[in-house]
């Protein structure tokens, strides 16, 4: 059984605000403390199985001993010491996830003025709006002079 109380402080140091906030930076008289938006998930996973003795399902594949729709033939793995089929248990399953993304915010800054926000500027997300405004835009045009045209007939 894993020790909770460990992982528990691991995770904490792991996403305490040191992943926030960054190591402060002084140049000149100015305190530049950098700063990111970040975002973490996890996921788990399960399965499961049937018994042994249970019933062993079918198989959708002829080359598996039957036609498609039929039971599987038992194998010599597959008959207890009795003779019965379906002795084996089968399933299985499992997974685990985990991800973290990191991106700029901006920065805290402290100066001669005072303390002041300073936003990171996203080019690429500047370009994609742009690049979106620009399609809209000429699929609006492209509708009026579709529509104006059919009103002129």
């Amino acid at each position: 059984m894993p020790d909770l109380n460990r992982i528990s402080e691991a995770l904490t140091g792991a996403f305490g605000v040191r992943q926030v906030y960054g190591e402060p930076i002084e140049r000149d008289g100015t305190l530049v403390i950098p700063a990111a938006r970040v975002a973490t998930g996890g996921g788990s996973g399960g399965g499961g199985g049937s018994e042994p003795g249970g019933h062993h399902g079918t198989s959708g594949d002829a080359t598996a001993g039957g036609a498609e729709g039929e039971a599987a033939p038992a194998t010599d793995a597959d008959v207890d010491a009795e003779g019965k089929a379906g002795a084996i248990g089968e399933g299985g399953g499992g997974g685990f996830g985990f991800g973290r993304r990191a991106e700029p915010a901006g920065a805290i800054v402290v100066d001669d003025q005072g303390v002041r926000w300073v936003p990171a500027v996203d080019v690429n997300r500047i370009v994609l709006g742009g690049q979106i405004a620009f399609v809209l835009a000429a699929v609006v045009v492209a509708w009026a002079v579709t529509r104006r045209r059919r009103r002129r007939r």
